[in-house]
């Protein structure tokens, strides 16, 4: 989507996300699995002491090292890899097709376009469960239930020839911003917003604006079943003559609802990744089409390598400290067996422990003065914001002017290989969705009405199960969804 595009990935040490530097810290479970040990486990902990302190220079986890499946080099002539098995666009200058929203259920969704890979757009009467956005296309009934006092970003272009995305934001109440989209301004731009870290670390859903609005959208509409969402935004502003945002790349899959204006979609696949002139020195493109770039290898669903293999390991030490109980418990009422129970126990919870301890031995080493990035934060009274630093040239975005993509001397002259990608087009008009899964490149123009077009998105982490009921092939993103929920009830 334009220009603050969605969290490349979720993790406690952080990496950039598409549009800032650095990420939030983490929507991760925590990774310090080591914090808390049964009381019966207490000779395991010396063992692994002494495991710690004999090893004097941590071992660094290895790259993924799968068989490169795309002949395509990144600028430097390095090969990277394409894995990405879904729909391609088949033609040049191909249009997007449109279905009716009421034809479709989050099952036979899954399967023809989420598990597929494939943009759609939707037309009809939004879902039920959405209807109640509908209100916003009234800026008054905005504005109040917002308040008068709600700060938010913008941002602002320095000409109505100039597009977005190029990083220049500047603060003001959302009071303030309503009157200008009233007025008619065509500057400013309502984008992503800075979001909150909870407790443990993990960033909000949502910015505080949007929290406002909370009564008036789900968090998990129908229509995707069970795809865990990372983030939800609101896009709002005025163009008479249409506004780009850039030809870039988001991380997550999208659902995009229009509720005012249109939206004009220039779309490549994955595939075409190479050919595409990204900022960011490609490494690897999953089969669901993530892209990763050097530096910012994550899973196909998007989890940081690290985190994910913390979650694991925690996962499997706390199975090992109830296997131990339960073998503790039969030996007490003497139970046929139960010491061979145990050894076995002890034996899995030596191994749990061993896995605990090499994600948090690899977190030191790869942490350590390697110039990496890092979680940035600023205090605002008495909390703790997490600051999403925007930067010029994000990796996720092209190097190519959008105004070449019309021009094929330009594009001949200048960026070639743009010329053996396959385009898609679509219009989202207001009332329609668009879905689009993560990584799928996008030129995105706004036309406004008379008061302005305006958005509701939702940035899902991209799954890669082939089953509506359990979308992702681990439980990593539903676990840290459940997690999240049962802390904010506690």
């Amino acid at each position: 989507m334009p220009p603050h595009a969605s969290c490349q990935s979720i993790k406690l040490i952080s990496i950039p996300n598409s549009q800032y530097v650095p990420n939030p810290p983490s929507t991760d479970p925590p990774r310090s699995a080591l914090d808390s040990q049964p009381a019966s486990a207490s000779d395991m902990m010396s063992k692994r002491a002494l495991k710690e302190d004999e090893a004097t220079v941590p071992k660094k986890r290895s790259k993924l090292t799968t068989a490169n499946n795309d002949d395509d080099d990144d600028d430097d002539g390095e090969p990277y890899i394409n894995q990405y098995a879904g729909w391609t666009v088949p033609t040049k200058d191909y249009n997007l097709p449109t279905i009716n929203t009421a034809d479709v259920t989050p099952e036979s969704f899954y399967n023809d376009y989420i598990k597929q890979r494939r943009p759609v757009v939707l037309s009809g009467v939004i879902p039920d469960d959405l209807s109640n956005i509908e209100r916003w296309k009234d800026l008054n009934y905005l504005e109040e239930k917002v308040g008068d006092h709600q700060s938010i970003m913008v941002e602002k272009r320095s000409s109505t020839n100039d597009s977005f995305g190029k990083g220049n934001e500047i603060r003001m109440s959302f009071k303030k911003f309503i009157r200008l989209i009233k007025e008619g301004d065509d500057k400013h731009y309502l984008t992503t917003q800075d979001v909150l870290a909870n407790s443990d670390g993990r960033p909000d859903l949502m910015s505080p604006m949007m929290k406002a609005l909370h009564t008036d959208f789900p968090l998990r509409p129908s229509l995707v079943g069970n795809l865990v969402p990372q983030n939800i935004n609101m896009w709002m502003g005025n163009s008479k003559n249409g506004a780009s945002s850039g030809l870039h790349h988001d991380y997550h899959d999208n659902l995009y609802i229009v509720l005012k204006g249109r939206k004009k979609f220039r779309l490549y696949s994955p595939k075409d990744t190479a050919k595409l002139y990204t900022r960011g020195e490609l490494l690897k493109v999953h089969a669901n089409g993530r892209i990763n770039y050097v530096g910012e290898e994550t899973t196909a669903y998007g989890a940081d390598l690290r985190s994910d293999a913390a979650a694991l390991a925690a996962r499997q030490k706390e199975e090992a400290e109830k296997m131990l109980e339960d073998a503790e418990r039969a030996v007490e009422v003497g139970k046929v067996g139960a010491e061979e129970q145990l050894e076995r126990a002890e034996e899995e919870l030596e191994r749990a422990m061993d896995a605990v301890l090499d994600v948090e031995m690899g977190d030191d080493d790869e942490d350590d003065g390697d110039g990496g990035e890092t979680s940035v934060y600023e205090e605002y009274g008495d909390e703790r914001r997490v600051v999403d630093k925007t930067v010029k040239n994000p990796n996720n975005f092209s190097k190519v002017d959008v105004n070449f993509l019309e021009d094929e001397e330009k594009l001949k002259e200048h960026y070639p290989d743009v010329l053996d990608a396959n385009a898609a087009f679509c219009n989202v008009e207001a009332g329609s969705i668009l879905y689009l899964p993560a990584s799928w490149f996008h030129e995105v123009t706004s036309y406004g009405t008379a008061d302005g077009h305006l958005a509701l998105n939702y940035w899902f982490h991209p799954p890669d199960g082939n089953d509506s009921d359990a979308p992702y092939s681990t439980d990593f993103w539903p676990n840290d969804y459940r997690d999240r929920f049962d802390d904010e009830r506690e």
